[in-house]
């Protein structure tokens, strides 16, 4: 099965050689990264050698033979009396653009920019399941390079999730440092040999060479340009974990496999074994949490994070590896990390895999300040969601009922204000276990997540007519201690505030608060006692102004005692929920459709009628009239539900209509504004939902404002909107990068720190947007404002024109019959 895998392998090096020219004449060329199988899992990497092989064929017929390019022929006429440190190729295969660059004085590094189209992406050193990794050998007269620096790559899911691989997107800098020696002669150059395999839902394979002079005296724009691009490359390059300050240790779990045998491996992370305040570490998403550095001895199968120590000091992460080869034990590749604060770190490790009974378990800490902090940022947070406007009803209607209960014993009123705060908590602790129960299933959320299905939207609004009908007094609830019936006879059950503590939550989880959105996101990267930890002192806080009333019955005198003005109070309140069942309806327009807010909007109206048709049974007085229709209205209500067809395709041509109309923001995607910010534009990213009330009022009282329009205009800014109103696992993981899980989240990317975002806080002003915009502004850019070439450059670095008038034309800028590719 081996020579089968060699065979594939030469014949894929060899077809391209044959086909197109575009790989080297030496038979023994190696393609680094397509790893070799035993044969445990032959068949299926025999098959995926096949797919390579027959993507690399057909790509290799389409281009010609390589190509040299000297970057001094090229028809740039603004810098025409300019040596450059730069080759461009791009007009063979429009998909790729690269250029050779060199920055320093003397030259110290040199690299190639790889510039793809989107979609389209190239493979990391490790490709991962299939693949050819690029190959680059860069060359020059008393040239001395060093190894290529790869920045860490993605990970992509492809054929449907079959094979895992790992590259990039977008634009990407291999750089290597270099020692020129000392030389009289002002045209050295060097000379970049590139052979890459590009791909998208097809593959293609291409070779071309550079040439560019290594002259450092560039001017002071080009050389401001090159230089922050190296640096952002290098800002993306893994560091050894000892650099980092870290301590790692890897130890297998059970028995430790033979050749072709399967087993675990628990890596245990110290993020504060030499740093200060601010050093602890999460997991960024598992999907993309450990990239193997090659697999010549183990089979990679997926990691997890199975503990963390309550110090936020500590991670242990289970991965899962098959030995391929009888070979010393050591775990090499890539952590994909987060510090507290949101920041992306890469870990490189290069570990010896300890037995069982030689590894050191990490001590566990005490309850330290940065969970004292979280928890009480969540109950501060879940304190200020009392003055949001969603949960403004619920608190409404209990106030309603602390009223009622004015002139009763203390402690009855203690017991109501209980049975709220366990509703809660309650619904709280429910809430944080079905993310835990979907987070071990594979599946990631966020904060308000369930509002991202129209199921449950429609199911709330059920719920809000109810209870909207029975504060207009259509009909009476019957639970628990007694009937809630008219104000002032008759006092309200314990089930019914239960019932409010539930309903508070529900009408929570759309807004965010002050100092919530940061406790929040740290609960969903943390265990799953964290989540239901963090997730219950917001519950705490939420109940706290009600729990507090409750237990101090001087407060509770202060409240006008219950009267016919109280019936008055009810209907305005049954108003204020019509109004919420009006909001509820809008948002599932904005993930369904109009037809579905119809259908949803005539069921509303059946159930109405049904309800009040069981407040006429009530008024009867008949026990098995009432038990009766008590029972077949939920029935009728449920199928009536049923016929409502919950249409995306809708919703996603509403999406389209809402970006066209408002013309000046743009659909995000990390490709779209890595071009505005690397082009010298300022960026500003809104992560938003139409379900998510902070989000909605901050665009119209802030984002709308004039003032802030004329902001955006002065400063050239791309503006960028990612709709979360739908389920969306990109903008989920891009919130997870920032420390959030949920929105709103509001980002100002600088051309001068383009991986390093500003934070808005999550309730906006006009001061604090501007403020962000000047920053960004005055930061030293790229390229010029408003340049919108998909080039990472100042425009003068293009070409003016292409070739209108063939290859070998003078129009072309350089002499007839050179080659151009």
């Amino acid at each position: 099965m081996c020579e089968m895998i060699k065979g594939w392998r030469r014949l894929i090096a060899d077809s391209a050689e044959v086909a197109g020219g575009h790989w080297r004449t030496d038979p023994s060329y190696p393609i680094e990264g397509v790893p070799m199988r035993r044969p445990l899992a032959g068949i299926r990497w025999s098959l995926r050698s096949l797919l390579l092989a027959a993507v690399t064929l057909t790509g290799a017929t389409a281009f010609a033979g390589p190509a040299t390019i000297d970057a001094r022929a090229l028809a740039l006429p603004a810098l025409a009396d300019t040596a450059r440190s730069e080759a461009v190729f791009e007009d063979d295969v429009p998909q790729l653009v690269a250029r050779l660059l060199a920055t320093g004085d003397p030259v110290d590094r040199v690299g190639v920019l790889f510039d793809l189209a989107p979609g389209w992406h190239l493979y990391w050193k490790n490709p991962g399941d299939t693949g050819i990794p690029p190959q680059l050998d860069l060359t020059g007269a008393d040239l001395r390079v060093g190894e290529i620096a790869w920045p860490a790559p993605e990970t992509f899911e492809e054929a449907d999730g079959l094979f895992t691989t790992y590259g990039y997107e977008g634009s990407v800098l291999l750089a290597a440092p270099v020692e020129a020696a000392p030389t009289p002669d002002a045209q050295r150059t060097i000379r970049a040999d590139v052979s890459v395999l590009i791909c998208r839902t097809q593959c293609v394979p291409v070779s071309f060479s550079l040439v560019s002079p290594l002259d450092p005296r560039l001017p002071r724009d080009e050389r401001t340009a090159v230089e922050a691009l190296f640096r952002s490359s290098a800002s993306r390059v893994p560091r050894p974990a000892e650099e980092l300050g870290i301590e790692a240790t890897a130890v297998w779990v059970g028995e430790i496999p033979s050749t072709d045998g399967a087993g675990r491996v628990e890596l245990s992370i110290r993020s504060c074994a030499r740093a200060s305040a601010g050093c602890g570490i999460r997991a960024d998403d598992t999907n993309s949490l450990f990239i193997p550095m090659a697999e010549e001895a183990f089979e990679f199968s997926g990691a997890r994070v199975v503990d963390r120590d309550r110090e936020a000091d500590t991670l242990k992460i289970e991965l899962g590896l098959t030995r391929l080869e009888e070979t010393e034990d050591r775990l090499r590749g890539l952590l994909r990390t987060r510090t507290l604060d949101g920041r992306l770190r890469h870990v490189e490790l290069d570990l010896p895999i300890g037995s069982p009974r030689s590894s050191a378990a990490v001590p566990a800490a005490p309850l330290s300040q940065p969970w004292l902090r979280i928890v009480l940022l969540a109950l501060l947070g879940g304190l200020i969601l009392n003055g949001m406007p969603c949960v403004l009803p619920v608190l409404a209607i209990k106030v309603v009922s602390i009223a009622d209960m004015a002139e009763r014993e203390p402690r009855d009123v203690r017991w109501h204000g209980l049975a709220y705060t366990a509703g809660v908590l309650g619904s709280m602790g429910g809430l944080a276990v079905i993310v835990i129960g979907l987070r071990s299933a594979g599946h990631s959320v966020g904060w308000g997540f369930q509002f991202q299905e129209p199921l449950f939207v429609a199911g709330i609004s059920a719920v809000l007519v109810g209870f909207a009908l029975n504060l207009f007094g259509v009909f009476e609830i019957e639970l628990g201690q007694g009937r809630l019936a008219r104000v002032g006879q008759e006092s309200t059950g314990l089930s019914r505030s239960f019932f409010e503590g539930l309903l508070a939550v529900v009408l929570a989880t759309p807004c965010t608060a002050p100092f919530l959105g940061t406790a929040v996101g740290f609960a969903f990267a943390t265990t799953g006692l964290g989540i239901i930890a963090i997730f219950l002192a917001i519950g705490l806080g939420l109940a706290a102004p009600f729990l507090a009333v409750s237990f101090s019955p001087g407060l509770v005198r202060f409240i006008p005692r219950s009267g016919p003005w109280m019936q008055k109070l009810r209907v305005c309140l049954g108003f204020c929920l019509v109004s919420t069942v009006l909001w509820l309806l809008w948002v599932l327009g904005q993930s369904s459709g109009l037809g579905a807010v119809i259908a949803m909007a005539a069921n509303l109206l059946f159930l109405a009628f049904l309800l009040w048709v069981f407040g006429q049974t009530q008024a009867l007085g008949s026990a098995w009239l009432g038990r009766a229709s008590a029972v077949a209205i939920p029935c009728l209500a449920i199928a009536s539900f049923n016929l409502i067809d919950f249409d995306r395709a809708a919703a996603s041509a509403h999406s389209e209509e809402a970006l066209d109309f408002e013309s000046r923001w743009q659909r995000y995607s990390e490709q779209a504004v890595s071009e505005a910010v690397l082009s010298g534009r300022t960026a500003f990213v809104v992560f938003t939902a139409d379900w998510c009330i902070t989000c909605q009022l901050n665009e119209r009282s802030v984002l709308e404002r004039a003032v802030v329009h004329e902001g955006f205009d002065r400063g050239g800014v791309a503006l960028f909107k990612a709709d979360w109103t739908r389920r969306d696992e990109g903008i989920r993981r891009k919130l997870a990068e920032f420390g959030r899980a949920g929105v709103p989240l509001y980002l100002v990317y600088s051309p001068a720190a383009p991986d390093d975002p500003q934070i808005l806080s999550e309730w906006l002003t006009a001061r604090e947007v501007l403020g962000a915009l000047e920053d960004a502004a005055q930061a030293p850019r790229i390229g010029p404002t408003g340049s919108r070439t998909r080039s990472h450059f100042p425009q003068s670095w293009t070409p003016t024109r292409r070739c209108s008038e063939g290859r070998g034309s003078p129009t072309c800028g350089r002499p007839p019959g050179e080659h151009h590719a």
